[in-house]
C-alpha cells in the first residue's frame, strides 16, 4: 500500500485542525506508522506542537513553495520530538507567497513535488490547512487522496462550514484531482453533559450518513490546552487522559479502514 495523503480542512476557524493534525499524526506513530505532518497554515500551530520551541529552521514550507527558492522536499522535512513523526514546518512569511501563487495558478506543488516522496517514504502524510478555502487549501487538495473535516460539537454554525468544505472537495475532484475523496467528519470537543453538544451531534448525524462520520469523537479535555501551551501533544502531557484514549481509538479506526480496503 502506497503512503496515504490526508488533508485536514474546514472553512471555519477554531475547530481544532492543527491539534487534530499533530495529535493524530503522533497517535499513528504509536501504531508503528511512519508519519509526515505538513503544516500548510502560515500561523504555524502544528509546527509549534511538533518541533522544539525556538527551533531555527533554514528550510520550511516557505522555501518549498517559493518559486524562486524552489527547495527540494528532502531539505524541508525535519524530525520532530517524537519518534517516527516528521514535519514540514511553516512560518508567517509563507502567507506573502499567496499572491504569486494565485497569479501563476500554481496549485501543483504538493501534487508534483510532495506527493511522490511522501508516498514512498511515509505510511501517512497529514496536511494541516488554514481556516479558509483559498490557494493553500486548494494546493493541498490537489496533492491529497482523502480529506478529513473536523467540526465542533459545541458550535451551531458547524453544518454550513462542513457543507462548504465538501463542495470544495467535489470541485477539486472535477478540476484536477479525480482521485480525491471525502473520507469522514471528525466531531471534536464533545461534552455530552451539555445539551448543545448532544443537539449538534444529532444535527450532524441527520445531515450526513453514518459511514461518513468517525465513530470516535474527541472529547473536551483540559490536558489538550495544557499540552498546547507547552508546545507538545497530549500524548506527552497526559498519556492516561480521555483525550489520549480517544486519539488512540481514532488512529486504530483509521488504520482499520485502510486495512479493510486493502484486503
Amino acid at each position: 500500500m502506497k503512503g496515504i495523503i490526508i488533508s485536514i480542512i474546514n472553512n471555519k476557524g477554531g475547530v481544532g485542525k492543527s491539534s487534530v493534525s499533530a495529535t493524530l499524526g503522533h497517535a499513528l506513530t504509536r501504531q508503528n506508522q511512519r508519519v509526515l505532518v505538513v503544516d500548510n497554515d502560515p500561523q504555524g500551530n502544528a509546527s509549534s506542537l511538533l518541533l522544539p520551541r525556538n527551533s531555527q529552521l533554514s528550510n520550511t514550507l516557505y522555501e518549498f513553495l517559493d518559486l524562486e527558492t524552489n527547495a527540494t522536499i528532502e531539505k524541508c522535512i525535519h524530525a520532530t520530538q517524537y519518534e517516527g513523526l516528521f514535519c514540514i514546518p511553516n512560518i508567517p512569511e509563507t502567507g506573502n507567497l499567496e499572491p504569486s501563487l494565485i497569479t501563476s495558478q500554481t496549485f501543483d506543488a504538493f501534487k508534483n513535488k510532495l506527493r511522490p516522496h511522501a508516498q514512498q517514504n511515509f505510511n501517512f502524510t497529514i496536511i494541516d490547512n488554514p481556516p479558509n478555502m483559498g490557494t493553500f487549501v486548494i494546493t493541498s487538495l490537489y496533492g491529497s487522496d482523502f480529506v478529513i473535516v473536523p467540526t465542533l460539537a459545541n458550535s451551531t454554525f458547524s453544518i454550513d462550514g462542513l457543507l462548504q468544505a465538501i463542495q470544495l472537495i467535489d470541485n477539486i475532484r472535477e478540476a484536477g484531482n479525480k482521485n480525491l475523496n471525502f473520507l469522514k467528519l471528525l466531531i471534536n470537543q464533545v461534552d455530552k453533559r451539555k445539551s448543545i453538544s448532544r443537539y449538534n451531534i444529532a444535527q450532524i448525524k441527520q445531515h450526513f450518513p453514518s459511514d461518513k462520520i468517525f465513530n470516535t469523537m474527541i472529547p473536551t479535555n483540559a490536558p489538550f490546552e495544557t499540552a498546547e501551551s507547552k508546545g507538545m501533544t497530549i500524548f506527552q502531557e497526559a498519556p492516561s487522559s480521555n483525550g489520549c484514549k480517544a486519539y488512540r481509538q481514532l488512529a486504530k479506526e483509521l488504520l482499520n479502514m485502510f486495512t479493510v480496503n486493502k484486503d
